[in-house]
């Protein structure tokens, strides 16, 4: 039987994305997913202060999410997760942020680089030393995240080839000798890594699961891969799983995994 599950989605309690709790719920559930988890933006910006819009919608968010897994219960498993944004620029507030809330999984995820530039914004990937110095250090706080903060599997590690279109193939061969010591260090902590599906809908024509990537991590012992679509919208729930999962097998993994109160639980493919 295959397991159809996303664990990386996002509702209006993110500050970018535009759809509630019950309709990523109702399109999981339409898409035949068996599994769905709700991991609204929690980011530390410079001088690792916490972002206040998270934590100002805690109480809304929890009665919120109470309420559709009841609402679903017997037709589709709802996830609690949470995406913490630089956890390692706040170790200790992180860690604290992923003990708290009983969440189910927890993704760990660069969206800003030091000493507070963004990803998306602040670069010009034009030229090709800003994006060798972009990888190398996006590479480096990668692994200082592996070694001081708490998380189950890191989040999109294609993120910055998002706005590299016209100047970039959809590949991080270029800059292989920075992401395969982080490779390592995840597969060796334990921990899992996401395979996202955002890159099938965009410029780069395929999902962040490239097959040296997964090889590599497999490798090093890496055991568990996670599957998210990273949808700020809820026609996007669920879309490209199928393609991620091939991917996957591609790579040598027979089995996708989802966290029910942070234990990884492995899937068939």
């Amino acid at each position: 039987m295959i397991h159809l599950t996303d664990t990386h989605t996002h509702t209006w309690y993110s500050n970018d994305a535009h759809c509630n709790m019950e309709e990523v719920c109702r399109a999981a559930w339409e898409g035949g997913l068996s599994a769905v988890a709700i991991t609204d933006h929690f980011e530390y910006k410079k001088d690792g202060v916490p972002s206040p819009y998270y934590l100002l919608r805690v109480e809304g968010r929890t009665a919120e999410l109470a309420r559709v897994k009841a609402r679903w219960e017997g037709r589709l498993e709802v996830l609690r997760g949470v995406e913490i944004g630089q956890p390692h620029w706040n170790a200790a507030h992180s860690r604290a942020v992923a003990a708290s809330g009983d969440y189910d999984m927890v993704i760990g995820s660069l969206h800003d680089l030091r000493p507070g530039r963004s990803i998306y914004t602040d670069y010009d990937y034009s030229k090709a030393e800003v994006r060798d110095e972009m990888y190398r250090q996006f590479f480096e706080e990668a692994r200082e995240m592996v070694r001081v903060a708490d998380f189950d599997t890191f989040g999109h590690y294609d993120y910055p080839i998002r706005k590299m279109e016209g100047y970039v193939e959809p590949t991080l061969t270029p800059w292989k000798a920075y992401a395969l010591p982080f490779l390592k260090e995840l597969a060796e902590s334990g921990r899992a890594l996401e395979v996202n599906t955002v890159g099938q809908r965009r410029w780069m024509g395929c999902v962040g699961g490239e097959q040296w990537v997964l090889e590599a991590f497999r490798q090093y012992g890496g055991r568990y891969v996670t599957v998210g679509t990273d949808a700020h919208y809820a026609q996007h729930v669920g879309i490209h799983v199928r393609e991620a999962y091939e991917a996957m097998r591609a790579a040598g993994f027979d089995k996708v995994t989802i966290y029910r109160q942070r234990k990884p639980v492995q899937l068939s493919i």
